[in-house]
């Protein structure tokens, strides 16, 4: 027969105050956890000069920022000139690396452009392997880049001006200033494959952002980054960084410069803020829009990093991966991930062991713990479906009002907050039903069953995941013995008991709170409902005190829950609106098909408003957009009919045809006689590529992805291309006949005399597609 476990103090009203009181306690935990990783406080200008000023940086940003800078741009221009002013100021000798670069290793079409990298180095005392430090300077067409990335390009010159203040560093710094990273990656894959000085990189340092503000996190790193992590744990002022993020943004395919360095075997580590997504590659990625604290946690750990790896050998930098996170008044924790297994085995032996004892003292039974077990499964289930699909339903409305640009909305602070509380409200209401069937540590030792098994397989698959399981579980299972060696159910020892359990889950608070936060913000709300499986797992750690406020009123948690999710889910929903000050996004461009001298206005947006029906109608018709896209790009979407404007189509010149052994070799020169800046080439037909060059130089990738997404469809996005075009040769399948389309892409849409188009009122701005606000021809041809 069970024996009753005795949390109540003897008074429902005084187990009502003491649980109140442990909630706060927890919720300032859940506070600490989040708050150790906000970014440093913005260094004035007046700073003394060996330190870093992210004031004195934000002029730079002022400069670099003024205007959108895409690639092959007259502001594109004046930035790359600017940079090399300030960098001959400061006693460098720059250059300019001009290269016509070619990138296959990325998801979806070939990329290639013409780019200008602007390259400098500081020469060390003694240089063992250099220092690469990396940002790029180009944005996309319609975003200021204020943040992505003109604050890494400012962080960089302020870190160059701070080192001069000190006597030399002993290896090299090389300094680049990477062109092409939004249309594919072009300058890193330039600077690695052509540059003299690639060959003596010992440690790359590349600095990214995601948004406008919050920490800059080391989201990345090489494999063998054991060593990495120690210096950067111990030399920056404020490391903020978890191997969570490295097991996760490797299963991504997300892409970065660094992801090119890291093919390429090189060892670093990639910062970024992702905070704030609204703003990314928007209008909004502005000056004014930049937190200054941001910047400043980019310059804290881009000077102390360069100074501590400017002083040592870097000839050999690897270790076996490190398993690191933060934690509140300890910087960061980190350690070997030879201990992973067997500090999971060691947990597996505990946990196994408290399972043995609980029987033998008929505190658990094998029933019990199945039926704990399953009922953690019906949370995780009935939270996640419920948080998605609630969020499926509140999207339509947002959505519709422009308040979820790039997948995110402008406030997810109070979705989050209203979803955590549902969560809370759904578990809680679970554990009353089941609580009548099974006892407390039942249920326990089932929601904590499902932590070992989570546990195991991360040691295995994802170690660097595994103190997320470890370290909650092993002081949570302290506690749960102390709570299975209770002896009676007296409330004498009941505060005792509450006190340990409390200090039991708090490590698992301050470790999942932030993890919590984090994950929401990479993942956007979108994911809502699989990131609600973290808080169901944090709430398996605090079962013993829904059971003490349960002494009070039985049903009171998820009612006061469920109110207060609503609440904040409806906070969510009126501050996400448009507004001047968040701007709904919109996009439209033109597309002129050369083969049948039809154009339209068209757009990707699912249905035209107030401002892009003047071109649209209200009542456009739906069609593929496969004349001007991908053959990948799925979908009907707005058009309507357009004047044609009168222009010369793209061209292909053949300069030579010829077959061996059932392989077809076509040369060929692709061009804009109307000097449009970017070329894209798409396969039209069944022939299937199985090689290329471009403009003399080899596509085949590595990547099984890459190669898998052009299989049959190949297609190329070459970037500022010059006036004589390019030259690719295509190897096909001598049976199949090659259908090729060529389109060409300038900046604007065509005016037509007597047509007057009003311009967007301030609560709309560009969408950040590439071709929007643009003009498209298009062209096909039958070889």
């Amino acid at each position: 027969e069970e024996v009753p476990v005795g949390l109540s103090l003897g008074s429902p009203k005084l187990d009502a105050v003491v649980g109140v009181a442990i909630f706060l306690i927890m919720l300032a935990a859940a506070w600490l956890g989040i708050y150790q990783l906000n970014p440093p406080a913005i260094v004035p200008a007046d700073a003394p000069n060996g330190e870093f000023s992210s004031a004195r940086a934000l002029k730079h940003v002022e400069v670099i920022a003024v205007s959108p800078r895409p690639v092959g741009s007259v502001e594109h221009a004046a930035a790359r000139d600017y940079l090399m002013q300030q960098l001959s100021a400061a006693g460098l000798a720059p250059e300019i690396q001009r290269s016509a670069a070619v990138n296959a290793d990325s998801y979806g079409a070939l990329r290639g452009g013409h780019i200008e990298n602007v390259v400098a180095k500081l020469p060390g005392t003694g240089n063992s392997r250099a220092v690469l430090l990396v940002g790029h300077y180009d944005s996309v067409p319609n975003s200021y880049g204020a943040s992505d990335n003109g604050a890494a390009v400012g962080a960089m010159l302020e870190t160059l001006r701070a080192l001069k203040t000190a006597p030399p560093l002993k290896n090299d710094v090389i300094f680049l200033f990477s062109d092409g990273e939004e249309v594919g990656l072009l300058g890193a894959k330039a600077f690695v494959d052509e540059h003299p000085w690639a060959k003596d990189v010992g440690l790359v340092l590349n600095f990214e952002a995601r948004g406008n503000s919050g920490a800059s996190i080391m989201f990345e790193t090489s494999s063998g980054n054991g060593w990495l992590v120690e210096q950067f744990a111990d030399a920056a002022p404020y490391p903020v960084g978890n191997s969570l993020a490295y097991e996760v943004y490797r299963l991504l395919p997300n892409d970065t410069d660094m992801s090119v360095f890291k093919r390429a075997g090189y060892a670093g580590m990639n910062f970024a803020y992702v905070d704030g997504l609204s703003h990314y590659h928007t209008q909004l990625d502005s000056v004014s829009e930049l937190d200054g604290r941001s910047l400043q946690h980019h310059g804290h750990s881009l000077l102390s990093l360069t100074r501590r790896f400017g002083d040592l050998d870097l000839k050999e930098v690897r270790r076996p991966n490190a398993v690191y996170f933060n934690l509140p008044g300890v910087k960061m924790v980190n350690y070997s991930g030879v201990w992973v297994l067997p500090l999971a085995a060691l947990i597996a032996f505990v946990f196994l062991g408290l399972l043995v004892y609980g029987v033998r003292r008929k505190r658990l039974s094998v029933s019990g713990v199945v039926i704990g077990f399953l009922a953690f499964l019906a949370s995780l289930v009935v939270s996640g479906l419920l948080v998605t699909g609630l969020w499926k339903l509140l999207a339509l409305w947002v959505n519709r009002n422009g308040g979820a640009p790039s997948g995110e909305t402008y406030h997810n602070t109070p979705f989050l907050l209203g979803f955590i509380a549902l969560t809370v409200a759904i578990t809680a209401a679970l554990y009353v039903v089941f609580r009548r069937k099974v006892s407390l540590p039942n249920l326990m030792a089932g929601g904590l069953l499902w932590w070992l098994l989570l546990l195991v397989a991360a040691s295995v698959l994802v170690p660097g995941a595994s103190y997320l399981f470890a370290w909650p579980l092993l002081f949570t299972l302290a506690a749960f013995g102390f709570l299975l060696s209770r002896k009676d159910a007296e409330p004498i020892g009941a505060y005792k008991l509450q006190l340990i359990l409390m200090l039991g889950a708090i490590p698992g608070i301050i470790l999942l709170a932030p993890t919590i936060q984090q994950v929401f913000t990479g993942l956007t709300v979108r994911m809502a409902g699989a990131i609600m499986v973290l808080m169901v797992l944090l709430l398996a750690l605090l079962m013993p005190h829904m059971e003490a406020l349960a002494q009070w009123r039985r049903w009171a948690l998820p009612a006061i829950a469920a109110i207060v999710g609503f609440g904040f889910v409806a906070a969510g929903v009126v501050s996400s609106g448009a507004n001047a000050r968040q701007p709904r996004q919109d996009q439209i461009f033109y597309g002129l098909n050369a083969d049948t001298g039809k154009a339209n206005w068209l757009t990707f947006d699912q249905a035209p408003d107030e401002w892009t029906s003047q071109y649209l109608t209200w009542r456009p018709e739906y069609q593929p957009v496969n004349d001007f896209a991908s053959a990948t790009t799925q979908g009907w979407f707005p058009r309507a009919a357009a004047e044609s404007v009168q222009v010369a189509a793209p061209n292909i010149e053949v300069l030579g045809d010829a077959s061996n052994n059932g392989t077809r070799t076509l040369r060929l020169r692709v061009t804009s006689p109307r000097q449009a800046p970017h070329l894209a080439v798409y396969v039209d037909s069944k022939a299937e590529v199985s090689g290329a060059l471009l403009n003399g130089k080899q596509t085949a990738s590595k990547l099984p992805y890459a190669s898998a997404s052009r299989a049959n469809r190949w297609a190329l996005q070459y970037k500022n291309a010059p006036p004589e075009g390019i030259e690719l040769v295509l190897e096909v399948r001598a049976s199949e006949p090659l259908k090729l389309r060529v389109v060409d892409q300038s900046a604007g849409l065509p005016a037509f005399p007597g047509a007057s188009y009003q311009p967007r009122p301030a609560h709309l701005i560009p969408a950040p597609n590439p071709v929007n606000n643009s003009t498209l021809v298009s062209k096909s041809f039958v070889y």
